[in-house]
């Protein structure tokens, strides 16, 4: 099987690779909401990082202490208190709202990365990247339907967890530039576990082994679900690789369908189309103007192309 594999081109293999991570969220969104119906979400936060370090440590020390060293601690920190925060919003939109709907307003994380590069970088965001982010908010609108008595207060969570998810996303992109992998997944799991022991604390009760199977399970979830992201981006360009990503989506629907008996409500279609649409807008544009940016950085002579170019940013 394993020849047979190697054989294909990489776009199969980039697109088997896609297709497993989109299948891991979707599980671990399921497994989360089946921990949470027995413990509370902040403590289901604790025990998802506190098994991510024992996952990670012995990587680290294969790997030798040397690769943790760093300067940026003060960067890490605020990674990890914006990660734990992203989590424990996200885990109770696990366990309190719809499947299909947490899964669908968490896509506005790229929406909101631009307005913090934006607010807080100080980036050019031009006309396009601006009525694609419009686009996605009418497709929260559609949604969660605010004003109406439709509206669930509950569906405010995803929203708030992808915010904290861009946040940390944009320290990301600053330390993946001087720091390796390992110093980057180790320092985030041996920061969020203290954090997120302490509103763990609060609300305390001793697992079941069902539980913590759940949540051990759920941890190397993640992290295979993370070397199949890095391995789909080795073989394929990120435009090819998005689209997978949301497929989650249809995946998660229908486990919840099969599982809980969730009927997605009929606005998550339209909101849907327009949030994943807008997104998929934003992130492909962001990798359009980095790779002309780095068109410019290495010839300077093909400065006026990436110039016309970003004129519509």
């Amino acid at each position: 099987m394993k020849a047979w594999f190697d054989r294909q081109p990489d776009t199969v293999k980039a697109s088997f690779y896609a297709l497993c991570a989109a299948i891991l969220a979707a599980c671990f969104t399921l497994t989360i909401r089946f921990a949470t119906a027995e413990i509370h979400p902040y403590q289901a936060v604790f025990l998802r990082f506190f098994f991510g370090v024992v996952l990670i440590a012995p990587i680290v020390l294969r790997k030798g202490l040397a690769e943790l060293k760093t300067k940026r601690l003060p960067l890490f920190g605020l990674r990890g208190v914006l990660s734990a925060s992203e989590m424990c919003l996200w885990f109770m939109a696990v366990l309190y709202l719809p499947l299909a709907e947490a899964t669908t307003l968490n896509f506005t994380v790229p929406l909101f990365g631009t307005i913090l590069a934006a607010v807080v970088l100080r980036e050019t965001v031009r006309a396009h990247r601006w009525i694609a982010v419009v686009v996605g908010f009418v497709g929260v609108g559609l949604i969660i339907q605010p004003g109406s008595d439709a509206m669930h207060p509950a569906s405010l969570l995803p929203i708030a967890a992808a915010i904290c998810m861009a946040g940390a996303g944009m320290i990301t992109k600053q330390l993946v530039a001087t720091e390796s992998t390992t110093s980057l997944l180790f320092y985030l799991m041996i920061m969020t576990t203290p954090i997120s022991l302490i509103p763990a604390l609060f609300v305390w009760q001793t697992p079941s082994l069902d539980a913590l199977g759940l949540m051990a399970v759920a941890a190397l979830m993640m992290n295979v679900m993370q070397v199949c992201n890095v391995k789909a981006l080795q073989l394929a360009d990120y435009s090819f690789f998005v689209g997978f990503s949301y497929l989650r989506l249809p995946i998660i629907a229908l486990l919840a369908l099969i599982a809980f008996g969730e009927v997605p409500d009929i606005w998550i279609l339209p909101g849907g189309v327009m949030i994943i649409g807008a997104a998929i807008y934003v992130a492909l544009r962001e990798r359009k103007l980095a790779a002309s940016n780095t068109t410019t950085a290495q010839d300077p002579q093909a400065a006026t192309i990436p110039e016309r170019e970003t004129k519509d940013r």
